[in-house]
C-alpha cells in the first residue's frame, strides 16, 4: 500500500527535533561506569571492518581532506595533504559523535552498513591529528537520533549498549595494539560521553594507565569539577589541564557564539558549588600567560577547519568555497568565559574577519530556526556541531607538543 508524505512543516519539525536531540550534548556524566568487558564483545573487535581508521590504511582518518586555505584578500591555495604518523610513539583512541540520523530509538549495528556519515565525522575531526599520531577509531553500537528524545533514564539504556562497544574496543586495542605507546583520547557529543566511561572505568582506577594518557580531549559534553579546581565532579584521578605541556589531563569545552548566555545543559545540570570545564586550546600552552589570562584569555585561533557545507547542518555558508574541507588561520577567537549561571563556564567563539574580507560570514553565528526550535525544547545548543573544527590546529598542536 502505498505512503502518504507527511506535511511539509511535519517533516520539517521533525528533522528539527532530530538534529537539535543530536546536538543537544550526552547524558549524565557521571553515570556508574561500566564493568569488565564481554570477551565476545572485545574479540569481535579484531575484525578490521570492525574500526573506522586503523595504522597503515587508506581510510577516514589518513586520506587526503583536499583542503584550501582561504585568504584574507580573496585567493587560497590547497593545503599540503597530511603524511599519517603510522610509527608514532603515541596513538589517538578517537570516537565519533552521533551519526545516526534514524528517528527510531535502538543501537543499529554499524558492522557491513553505509558507513559515509560515520566517515564524513572521522575526517572532519579526527584527519587532521594523523599527522602527529597512529588513528584508531572503532565503530560502535551508538544510540540514534530517536533515543535523545526520550527520557534520560530511558535514553541510558541506549548509551550503555553503545558504552559497551566502546570500552571492549579500547580494551581490544590496549591488549594488541598499543604496545607501550602513549595515549591521547579524542571524542565529541555522544563519543566524548562514552570515552568519559573509558576515563571513569580504565584511567580512574589505575595508576598504570594514567601515566600512559598524554591527554583527553572531550568537546561537546559536561564534564564537572569544582568551582576554581582540577580535580573531582566527574573523574576522581584524572585533572584538567591548567599548565603548557602539562600530560595526563584532559581538556572540555562547548562552543558558542560570544554574547551569548546559555545556561547548564538541560539534561546534565551541574551541581551546586562545581562547574562546566572549558579549556581554551589556544592559550592553553602559552608559556607566557599568566593562569588567569589561561583560564580566560582571549586568542586567535590558528586553523579552523569547515567541513564540506552539505555536512555543516547548515553552520558553514553553502555559496562560500566550501565543496571540499576549508581552512581558515586568525579568522575566528576564542576565550572561555561564565554565564550569568555560575556553574556554565563556556567557549566564546568571534569572528576576527572585517566586513570587507570575502571570508566574513563563511560561519553563520546568527541563530537559525533550528537554533530557535533548540531553545525552546532542550535550551541553547550554540556552535555544538562545530565544536571540533574552530580550534581544530591549537588542538593538533596540544598534541604535538606533548609527543616524547
Amino acid at each position: 500500500m502505498r505512503q502518504t508524505k507527511a506535511p511539509f512543516w511535519t517533516r520539517l519539525v521533525a528533522g528539527a527535533i532530530a538534529f537539535l536531540a543530536a546536538t543537544a550534548g550526552p547524558g549524565s556524566a557521571s553515570a556508574q561506569a561500566l564493568p569488565a568487558s564481554n570477551p565476545d564483545n572485545v574479540a569481535k573487535y579484531a575484525d578490521a571492518g570492525r574500526w573506522v581508521c586503523l595504522p597503515g590504511r587508506v581510510d577516514a582518518c589518513s586520506r587526503d581532506l583536499q583542503a584550501v586555505q582561504l585568504l584574507a584578500n580573496g585567493s587560497s591555495v590547497p593545503v599540503p595533504p597530511l603524511v599519517p604518523a603510522t610509527t608514532s610513539s603515541v596513538d589517538c583512541f578517537y570516537v565519533y559523535p552521533t551519526a545516526s540520523v534514524n528517528l527510531i530509538p535502538g543501537n543499529p549495528d554499524p558492522y557491513n552498513t553505509d558507513t559515509s556519515a560515520i566517515d564524513a565525522a572521522a575526517a572532519a575531526q579526527a584527519a587532521s591529528f594523523s599527522s602527529e599520531c597512529r588513528v584508531f577509531a572503532p565503530q560502535y553500537r551508538q544510540a540514534t537520533i530517536g533515543a535523545y528524545v526520550l527520557p534520560e533514564f530511558v535514553r541510558q539504556m541506549y548509551i550503555q549498549v553503545a558504552a559497551s562497544d566502546v570500552l571492549a574496543a579500547f580494551d581490544y586495542y590496549l591488549a594488541n595494539y598499543n604496545q607501550g605507546r602513549k595515549i591521547v583520547l579524542i571524542g565529541h557529543s555522544q563519543g566524548s560521553e562514552l570515552l568519559i566511561k573509558v576515563i571513569q572505568s580504565r584511567f580512574d582506577p589505575s595508576p598504570e594507565l594514567r601515566a600512559k594518557l598524554l591527554l583527553g580531549i572531550l568537546a561537546g559534553i559536561p564534564v564537572n569539577v569544582p568551582v576554581g579546581q582540577k580535580l573531582g565532579g566527574t573523574f576522581n584521578n584524572v585533572p584538567v589541564c591548567t599548565l603548557p605541556g602539562e600530560t595526563g589531563c584532559f581538556i572540555a569545552f562547548g562552543s558558542y557564539v560570544e554574547g551569548s548566555n546559555p545556561g547548564t545543559d538541560t539534561r546534565i545540570p551541574t551541581p551546586a558549588g562545581q562547574e562546566r570545564v572549558c579549556v581554551n586550546p589556544a592559550t592553553l600552552d602559552n608559556p607566557s600567560l599568566s593562569p588567569d589570562a589561561r583560564r580566560n584569555g582571549r586568542a586567535l585561533l590558528q586553523g579552523t577547519l569547515l567541513m564540506p557545507a552539505a555536512n555543516s547542518s547548515g553552520f558553514v555558508r553553502s555559496d562560500a568555497q566550501t565543496a571540499s574541507f576549508t581552512r581558515l588561520s586568525s579568522a575566528y577567537s576564542g576565550a572561555c568565559v561564565t554565564a550569568t549561571d555560575p556553574r556554565m563556564r563556556f567557549f566564546a567563539i568571534r569572528e576576527e574577519m572585517a566586513a570587507t574580507d570575502p571570508r566574513h560570514g563563511i560561519v553563520k553565528l546568527t541563530p537559525n530556526l533550528l537554533d530557535q526550535i533548540g531553545q525552546i525544547l532542550i535550551g541553547d545548543v550554540g556552535l555544538h556541531v562545530l565544536d571540533m573544527q574552530f580550534p581544530m590546529q591549537d588542538m593538533v598542536s596540544l598534541v604535538a607538543a606533548r609527543r616524547p
